[in-house]
């Protein structure tokens, strides 16, 4: 399993303390829960991350399996395309 750690923004008062609150329920550090839920939030959302990622690649002329690699791969071109919600 690949490793990536990155560094995120810090949070409001209310989030933080529930962040903190729900870590200590769970016995584990905040940073462990914040992983988790950023897990959940991107499973919960997949469906939708897919479909921009097919509008994308379609506006790009090119398969969205090709345009996911590219993006792992650091390659792919975002011209500031800014993908809507509404499609």
């Amino acid at each position: 399993m690949r490793q990536n750690c990155f560094k995120i923004d810090s949070l409001n008062e209310h989030d933080d303390d529930w962040l903190t609150v729900w870590a200590w329920l769970n016995d584990c550090s905040k940073s462990a829960q914040g992983a988790s839920v950023i897990s959940f939030g991107i499973r919960e959302r997949k469906p939708e991350i897919e479909r921009m990622l097919e509008y994308m690649a379609k506006k790009r002329g090119m398969t969205a399996d090709d345009l996911f690699k590219s993006i792992l791969d650091g390659t792919a071109d975002n011209s500031g395309d800014e993908p809507s919600s509404e499609e």
